[in-house]
């Protein structure tokens, strides 16, 4: 087998490109607008209140760095990869036991190669990062401590293994701290001043739990499974918890979503965050009702669906 072939399968049936692609965009262009927006309200109010406001300079339209969006892209989705091949060599033993059928038991990738694509994805956000915005490195090492904390099941591996909840609460930790890391990338500039803004991140905290609460759906929605279709060894939320306690978990982070959204939004896209949020949860309940495989998975789409719209929605601040 060819090695790009062998990659291919490997990111088919683990990291799927265009999924895990479309879902790193959302966050990143949601992380960029909010910013954006902060930044420059941040530099209007300075101005309306300072009395030499005429020698700074008016608050102008939008400088936007939309060129940022791109190396925000690229170590955001690097940071996704990490994590993946990191599952892999914490999972290694349970998957040579359970799953023997995927990529790394099989032996269609090994560990030795996951390792050098590791090491090279470190090398790459480093990079990247001091090329780019040199003040964010200490905050990429922020989110590299917390992530090796992660990667070691914050040394209580067994007692996590039992409290499935608050090892979801843990491990999610790591998407609000990667969001302010990201968010160093935007400084807005007034080119009719010398005024340049980072954000304060009191001022997008609405927006940093939102991503909290997303990704613990995200992680949650991916576990989920009808009674037939539940694995020996595999921990799923609805293995774990059952389908009503699990679906109950997510009405109440989505409807948290929902909360925010408005927040950020404001009440005048009343009715496109209800609209959405009625319908995955419309699906949610079918799926209690149902409990069979079909619904399961569109509950599993309907979820994902519904933090697209939550991010890209986000654009409507523009």
């Amino acid at each position: 087998m060819t090695f790009l072939k062998k990659w291919y399968i490997y990111q088919k049936e683990r990291f799927p490109v265009l999924i895990y692609g479309i879902y790193i965009l959302a966050i990143v262009i949601g992380t960029f607008v909010i910013c954006n927006i902060t930044s420059f309200n941040a530099e209007r109010k300075i101005l309306m209140n300072n009395p030499y406001s005429y020698l700074m300079g008016a608050p102008t339209s939008h400088i936007i760095p939309w060129i940022k969006i791109i190396p925000m892209y690229i170590v955001a989705f690097l940071q996704f990869l990490m994590i993946r091949i990191i599952d892999e060599f914490k999972d290694y033993e349970e998957d040579c036991k359970y799953r023997p059928y995927r990529p790394v038991p099989r032996g269609l990738i090994t560990l030795k190669e996951l390792k050098i694509l590791f090491i090279i994805c470190v090398i790459l956000q480093f990079g990247i990062t001091l090329f780019v915005e040199p003040v964010s490195v200490m905050y990429l090492i922020g989110v590299w401590i917390f992530f090796a904390l992660m990667s070691k099941s914050f040394f209580i591996k067994k007692f996590l293994d039992k409290h499935i909840l608050i090892e979801l609460i843990l491990d999610e930790l790591l998407m609000p701290i990667l969001v302010v890391f990201l968010s160093r990338f935007i400084t807005y500039v007034n080119p009719t001043s010398s005024f340049y803004s980072y954000i304060n991140i009191g001022d997008i905290l609405p927006f940093i739990i939102m991503t909290y609460i997303i990704s613990c759906i995200v992680e949650i929605a991916r576990k989920v499974r009808c009674k037939e279709n539940e694995e020996k060894g595999v921990k799923t939320y609805t293995a774990v918890l059952g389908i009503n306690k699990t679906i109950f978990i997510l009405f109440m982070l989505e409807t948290i979503v929902m909360i925010l959204q408005l927040i950020i939004l404001g009440k005048q896209y009343l009715l496109l965050i209800l609209s959405s949020y009625v319908i995955v949860n419309i699906i949610n309940w079918l799926f209690v009702m149902k409990k069979n495989k079909l619904f399961a998975k569109l509950t599993e789409i309907s979820a994902n669906l519904y933090i697209l719209i939550a991010y890209f929605s986000l654009l409507l601040l523009l």
